[in-house]
Order: structure tokens, then sequence, then C-alpha cells
């Protein structure tokens, strides 16, 4: 590529990077419901419809007091927090290995890597959850991509996108040298109120969303290459 003005990937990682969400989040979940004994089994269908809401825990919170309107605020805390460990420890521990990579990415991050572009994680999920998932999926690339931002430095969805502006400050960049890849408009959004360029690739449970300023949108991730995205950055 020669001097790249394209120096830095940031990847979603839930629905951008693997099949997670469906194949390795839901799974867990509904298993930890079973070991509490707690009579909530999502389906997929119900699943999507809860994704707006900013995590697992959350969207437990939601459904068991919606079973249980009048819960205590303290008991429900207590509960989900007991809940979300034991999911987490059967997401990381059982269903990670069972997840899928999307068809394509793997190309694109071993191309970044030959040509020496920065590969980082900026994502809404807990840290161990994805690195668990790259050890599995994606070793060779483990140790190149940096930094992995996940729940544990912020809330990617806020106001001010605190961890993409933190991504690039550890790396050194300015927004115009960067690119986003999301799967949804909320993850679309965070992006841009950075200030940086993003390419959508919608899943199943995000096609029908509204991809207003994305640089590009495709549901093929190997139709992506690094010309391709740094002609995105020299777009205005």
């Amino acid at each position: 590529m020669g001097r790249s003005l394209l120096k830095a990937i940031i990847l979603d990682f839930d629905g951008t990077i693997g099949y997670t969400e469906k194949e390795a989040h839901l799974p867990a979940c509904n298993e930890a419901f079973r070991k509490m004994n707690i009579p909530i089994q999502w389906s997929w269908e119900e699943f999507i419809t809860l994704l707006e809401l900013p995590g697992n825990q959350a969207r437990m919170e939601y459904t068991y007091r919606k079973l249980y309107p009048f819960v205590e605020e303290k008991t429900l805390k207590e509960l989900s927090e007991k809940w979300i460990k034991i999911k987490k420890e059967l997401y990381v521990r059982k269903y990670v290995y069972q997840a899928r990579l999307r068809d394509g990415i793997s190309e694109l991050i071993k191309g970044a890597m030959i040509q020496k572009i920065h590969v980082a994680i900026v994502s809404t999920s807990i840290e161990p959850q994805i690195e668990a998932f790259l050890d599995q999926h994606l070793p060779e690339a483990r140790g190149y991509i940096y930094p992995i931002l996940g729940k544990g430095a912020g809330k990617k969805t806020a106001e001010d996108s605190p961890l993409y502006n933190k991504c690039l400050e550890i790396l050194n960049l300015k927004k115009e040298q960067a690119i986003a890849i999301e799967d949804s408009r909320v993850g679309l959004q965070a992006a841009l109120k950075a200030g940086i360029k993003c390419v959508v690739v919608p899943n199943e449970y995000t096609a029908q969303q509204d991809f207003g300023g994305a640089s590009f949108v495709t549901a093929d991730i190997s139709r992506l290459n690094l010309v391709q995205l740094e002609e995105f950055l020299i777009k205005s």
C-alpha cells in the first residue's frame, strides 16, 4: 500500500468479529438461568429485541422485573450480579468454543498485520470474553490486536464516545487515521460521535437498521480490503 494514510482499524466485537450473540451469549445466559432455577429461557427472537439494552445483566433485570414486578431493587441487583458471574464463566469455559468467526474477518485482520496497520477492539462486551474468543479463534492475531477496550474500560455508547477516543489516545493517532467497523446503528453512532469514519457490516439481527452516515455498508466482510478502507478516509 506504500505510505498508507490508514493507520488503524477499530473493530466492534459481538456480531462483527464473530457470531457471539446467538452462539455464545444466548446459550450461556439460558444455562445460567437454569443453574439458578430462574424461570426464564430466552428465544433468539426475544433476545434480539433485548439487544438495545446495554449488556446482558441489564437484559436479565428487565426480563425478571417483567416477571416479578414487585421485586426490590436491592434483591434484583444481588440476583443479577450472581447470575451474570455464572453466565460469564459459562461463556469463557464452554460457549466461546461454539461461536464462529464471521467470514472474511480473519483475512482482513491478517492483511492489516502484514501492512503493519493497527487492529484494535472497542466493544460493550467484557474484556475476558473478548480475549477468550480471540485465543480460541484468532490465536495468530491475539498478540497483535491492541488495545482491547470493553466494558471494563468504560461505556462505549456514552455521549462523548469515551472508548473510541481512548483508543485513539492509546494508539497516538488522529481520528482521520483510523476507520471503525461496526455491525449496528448504535455502534455506528459511537464511532461517528468520535469523528471516526465507519463501515457497517450488518448481520441478521441488525440488517433492517438505519445506517445513515456510514462510509460503506456490506453484509459480506470479504468484500472489504485495505485499499478500499483507505479510500473511505480520503473521501469527504
